[in-house]
């Protein structure tokens, strides 16, 4: 077609096909002009926002934003958009169709799209025959996004309160037992303070010993008291340690479930909102005045390619 183009005088050529020409153009402007109508293709109009990821818990290598669109394309969220707009009864689609799920996604992907952009928010999108709905869905979508990651990081922490909520139970069996067993020492042995018993009653034995007036009965009962602190003394001392150490553990473990569940029982955002959206008075696609050029110029030089290869034929022929 460049040598056609070329070799013959173009501005003839178009002097001498100039109607045909005219009437191949308008008829091309004026088909894409009705088959780009509503009649033919339904205009759908767009809605979106632009939101910011926020108190997202790492799981990955992947940035908050990339975390954000992994949830965002998530089958929950898909399926609960479906069932709530209908989109299959939307998208024109039986649900007898042979590829039923195979249109419906495609048709999904094709409306419904997720960006990420270069200040690592993210831009939702929604196209639709509706305006409303695709400013509904765009809603729809931030909220079943928060109660998704809401619902995925409580259930770890349910799991994390089953856990501490175990061990709590564990420390505090154990600190009943100990506190029975040290209560039992002290009401059986008299043992309140072992290291200052034993320095006191030591004392008071040696002190009784070295006086030459004092009455037996005395220095065998602080004798007594003594022996009760050697025969139960070490293990009051390991068991009030261990108590100690127990009451600990249990007052920790009872913090970190309490915390637990008030983080369980918090309502949190998980979207900071840039952009919020509204709902469109102006139809996105199709854009009628670009088909209908696009087509009058692929025409016009489709018409011109045909009419220079004629003319060069009937040269020849001529020749």
């Amino acid at each position: 077609m460049k040598e056609y183009f070329e070799s013959d005088d173009i501005l003839g050529l178009l002097w001498k096909w100039k109607k045909p020409l005219i009437i191949v153009v308008l008829v091309a402007t004026v088909g894409s002009a009705v088959f780009s109508s509503p009649l033919f293709i339904k205009p759908r109009f767009k809605s979106f926002a632009k939101v910011y990821p926020t108190n997202l818990k790492k799981y990955s290598d992947e940035s908050p934003t990339d975390q954000m669109i992994q949830m965002l394309e998530s089958d929950a969220i898909r399926e609960s958009l479906v069932t709530l707009y209908e989109l299959d009864t939307l998208y024109d689609i039986e649900k007898d169709e042979p590829h039923y799920k195979n249109l419906l996604y495609k048709e999904y992907a094709d409306n419904v799209q997720f960006k990420k952009t270069k200040y690592e928010s993210v831009e939702i999108s929604v196209l639709s025959t509706n305006p409303e709905v695709a400013y509904k869905m765009v809603n729809s979508i931030v909220d079943l996004y928060n109660f998704e990651v809401k619902r995925l990081q409580d259930e770890k922490l349910v799991e994390a309160v089953n856990t501490v909520k175990l061990m709590m139970e564990r420390a505090k069996k154990e600190r009943d037992e100990l506190e029975e067993k040290v209560n039992a020492i002290r009401r059986d042995y008299g043992i309140l303070d072992y290291g200052s018993q034993v320095k006191n009653l030591s004392k008071e034995y040696y002190r009784l010993l070295a006086r030459s007036s004092v009455d037996p009965n005395k220095i065998t009962k602080v004798k007594e008291e003594l022996d009760n602190l050697k025969e139960k003394g070490a293990e009051y001392e390991h068991l009030t340690n261990r108590l100690w150490s127990v009451r600990g553990s249990f007052n920790g473990f009872k913090l970190q479930y309490e915390e637990h569940l008030k983080e369980l029982s918090r309502k949190k955002e998980y979207t900071v909102s840039i952009v919020n959206p509204y709902m469109a008075d102006k139809k996105t696609y199709p854009v009628r005045w670009l088909i209908v050029a696009v087509s009058a110029v692929v025409a016009f030089f489709t018409a011109l390619g045909v009419i220079s290869f004629i003319e060069r034929v009937e040269k020849r022929k001529t020749a």
